[in-house]
């Protein structure tokens, strides 16, 4: 029986090095705060036939926690180097459209929402911890076994 060898492929030529290449490297484009920014940015690159491709920044503290795919870390997007002028184009019209928020100048992000939802929280929990303390009071007045009963009084 006679052993065959096989040698180990070749890697692939780097068009991307070669000037004229032809556009096929990819290059990136965009790097998005998360998945959902990510995901919604290349809903957009597609609806315009633009390929894309994203890699997970696993550079973060604890993203081991996560297995690899903690939601919250950022997003690399890239797109080939042919489609890039196309792909900026977009990025740039999505920026004008979204032009007319107004932005803060004091450098300070918004914080009312979390307070709305911790105070709704608290809200819910006092309401719920009064009815069930209100529940066992209500019992207490009530002896429904009149054996077990302290008050009761024997005829």
């Amino acid at each position: 029986m006679t052993e065959v060898r096989l040698d180990p492929p070749s890697s692939p030529p780097t068009v991307g090095d070669e000037p004229n290449g032809g556009g096929r490297d990819w290059v990136e484009l965009f790097r998005a705060a998360n998945d959902i920014e990510a995901a919604l940015l290349i809903g957009k690159l597609a609806d315009r036939a633009i390929e894309t491709r994203t890699v997970k920044d696993r550079s973060q503290p604890n993203s081991w926690l996560y297995g690899g795919s903690n939601p919250w870390a950022p997003v690399l997007v890239y797109v080939r180097r042919l489609q890039l002028i196309d792909a900026r184009i977009l990025l740039a019209e999505i920026s004008l459209a979204n032009d007319d928020v107004p932005a803060r100048t004091d450098g300070r992000t918004r914080r009312r929402v979390p307070r709305v939802w911790w105070a709704t929280a608290l809200a819910l929990g006092l309401a719920l911890s009064a009815l069930a303390l209100l529940q066992i009071a209500e019992q207490e007045r009530f002896c429904q076994l009149p054996v077990l009963c302290e008050d009761s009084r024997a005829p």
